[in-house]
């Protein structure tokens, strides 16, 4: 357990160091739902090139009973399909995957490299439909066409599990890679997680310069850049990875290094891992689908130890975790997101303590930050309309939690910090009741509703006239069958569809936090809090075909982005059943949806924009949940 006495002064330190000097601070912007977004430098947007990748379906298949050969088909997308960022999710893999000479080298020499849309004929030949099969993957055919292996799904990558998972399905044999000993050796404590490593020593590069070193070089400065971005110094990682592009501009790493220079490349965004992993791990995609774990590869210890390096990995020095680009609320929204993935991720790291006893130090100084970063209204954008209720809400249950794992006193300045996040949250409040987030909506108010209640929780007063309103107006958007609509129906509209016929199915993803909100302030009960866990069960199938998936389905209108929200507000909701035998068969089925997710690095995510600090973050606090739900 966290103690008081661990925190106090520590806190202060940052906060006064970060939040009143304001370091990070966010330029006020008119609110807006424009979407700029990276536009990759000319060098760096011809990273994967180095494949000679064939673009026509038909010439490839020809080539390849020419040849003898098997086709590797790298599907960035498929016809049909509406899924958000398809250049951006290409760019991850062609700067990831598609940029290690390893893999360059094998499909090169081995196959017939093909880079094509899944459309036409082909889609329906090889089974290749929207949602069926979700981009991006691959698939394996034979020299005579037939289909040996689909991929989809993938959202790690590391590169050698995509070497391990070709030829364990084809049945090749590589040789090892060419590396010298130094190199070797710093590979091998980057994968280990020791990244106090004297890299900077151990590998040199300016003095290589005989021809056999021009791929040591370049992975040497790349690798240099990972290190210095898992100390946290984002900067310096990214001045080192340009150095690459004035060394050796025609190795397709420098073209990898530049990518992740300019904030898009797969590593800085958190999918490219490199770490040590399981045999079983490597197995990904042949006994999973996608990149998901093997079922039983971690065990939910393995889970927290293995999650929460994978955050601590990921945070900035400043305490952010800034891996996220959900910005369907425009790019002017993307601070607010920033600081309520990094509360979400604090909650997480809180959670963790009592998981990881030999973590402590190393979770305290994360926590500190956290706290500190969201504490710092300049971090924040007032001005953005659309997302900023995740950063009041989630900075409130983050330093709630806070408060009531460490103890302190009213006098605290995490409690001043705490009361600054409430008052904000309930300034944006609609006249009508609900709170926003892009359109009124009653999930978004639930979000609010459980957050204050957190907040009461640990002492702190909310206006009586906030928490009414904001319970009316979630009381008026609910059926009468316990649907909750996915826009705030408003007061007019209380008698249209009053029984919510066949509006279960599409909200069932949503009804618990909706119902859990109504519960804690007395106006629902056991048996409809129930319900609306059995309706989220039964109808988890259509939650579940939109994992993976950056934009909503055709059916019921679920998206990517709400799998782990939903999960989440599930988990929670179990915590308060009061029945113990159904509340721990309730735990039981969660835990075992949950214990089928993990990627195979075993971390989590739902989708590309949110990212997988996000993801990872929500799973442990269903973890956390579900172990609470258990000791009651």
């Amino acid at each position: 357990m966290l103690l008081a006495k661990d925190f106090k002064f520590g806190f202060f330190l940052t906060f006064v160091g970060l939040g009143f000097l304001g370091v990070q601070s966010v330029t006020a912007q008119q609110n807006s739902t424009k979407k700029d977004r990276v536009r990759p430098s000319t060098f760096a947007s011809e990273a994967g090139q180095a494949i000679k990748w064939r673009n026509s379906v038909d010439e490839a298949l020809a080539e390849a009973k020419k040849e003898g050969k098997p086709v590797f088909w790298y599907i960035p997308s498929v016809e049909g399909t509406f899924m958000d960022r398809k250049p951006v999710i290409d760019r991850y893999m062609l700067a990831g995957p598609f940029s290690w000479p390893a893999i360059i080298d094998l499909l090169n020499n081995r196959f017939v490299p093909l880079n094509s849309l899944a459309s036409g004929q082909h889609q329906t030949t090889y089974d290749l439909q929207p949602y069926r099969f979700v981009e991006p993957g691959f698939v394996l055919l034979d020299a005579h066409g037939e289909k040996l292996l689909a991929v989809d799904q993938i959202t790690t990558l590391d590169p050698d599990w995509f070497v391990s998972l070709i030829c364990d399905a084809l049945k090749l044999s590589l040789e090892p890679v060419q590396r010298t000993e130094e190199l070797v050796q710093a590979w091998s404590n980057f994968k280990s997680g020791n990244y106090d490593f004297d890299v900077e020593k151990t590998l040199p590069y300016e003095d290589l310069q005989s021809e056999l070193a021009q791929n040591e070089i370049a992975e040497r400065i790349l690798l240099r850049g990972f290190f210095l971005f898992r100390r946290g110094k984002h900067a310096a990682a990214a001045e080192t990875w340009r150095m690459s592009q004035a060394r050796h501009p025609e190795h397709p790493l420098a073209r990898k290094a530049q990518a992740e220079a300019e904030g898009w490349g797969p590593f800085v965004r958190g999918f490219e891992v490199h770490r040590n992993l399981p045999d079983q791990a490597l197995r990904a995609g042949l006994d999973s689908r996608g990149s998901t774990a093997p079922k039983s590869v971690y065990t939910e210890q393995d889970l927290w130890d293995r999650s929460v390096e994978f955050l601590l990995d990921m945070q900035r020095e400043d305490g952010a975790w800034v891996d996220s680009d959900y910005d369907f609320g425009g790019t002017d929204s993307l601070p607010n997101v920033h600081v309520a993935v990094t509360a979400l991720c604090g909650i997480a790291l809180i959670e963790a303590v009592s998981y990881l006893p030999s973590k402590h130090e190393r979770l305290q100084r994360a926590i500190e930050k956290a706290a500190a970063f969201v504490s710092n209204t300049a971090n924040i954008n007032y001005a953005d309309r659309d997302e900023i209720l995740w950063a009041h809400a989630y900075r409130s249950r983050f330093l709630a939690r806070l408060i009531e794992v460490t103890g302190v006193d009213l006098n605290d300045g995490y409690r001043s910090a705490l009361m600054r996040a409430v008052d904000d949250l309930q300034k944006i409040q609609e006249a009508s009741g609900v709170w926003y987030h892009e359109y009124t909506n009653p999930f978004v108010t639930a979000t609010a509703l459980t957050a204050l209640y957190r907040v009461e929780a640990v002492g702190v007063q909310v206006n009586p006239t906030t928490i009414l309103h904001g319970v009316n107006a979630l009381s008026n958007d609910r059926f009468d069958n316990g649907a909750f609509p996915y826009s705030s129906r408003g007061k007019g509209h209380r008698a249209d569809r009053r029984s919510g016929e066949g509006q279960i199915p599409a909200s069932a993803g949503r009804m618990p936090l909706c119902e859990l909100a109504l519960y804690q302030r007395g106006h629902s009960d056991d048996e409809k809090l129930r319900f609306a866990l059995h309706a989220a069960f039964e109808n988890h199938k259509y939650l579940n075909n939109a994992y993976k998936y950056d934009d909503h389905t055709s059916t019921m209108g679920y998206g990517g982005f709400f799998f782990w929200y939903d999960m989440h507000g599930r988990s929670e909701a179990i915590s308060f059943i009061k029945d113990k035998d159904f509340r721990r068969e309730l735990t039981e089925k969660q835990r075992s949806i949950i214990m089928s997710l993990p990627e195979y690095d075993g971390c989590f995510v739902d989708s590309h924009e949110l990212g997988r600090c996000y993801g990872t973050a929500m799973a442990l606090k269903c973890l956390a949940y579900l172990k609470q739900a258990d000791s009651q």
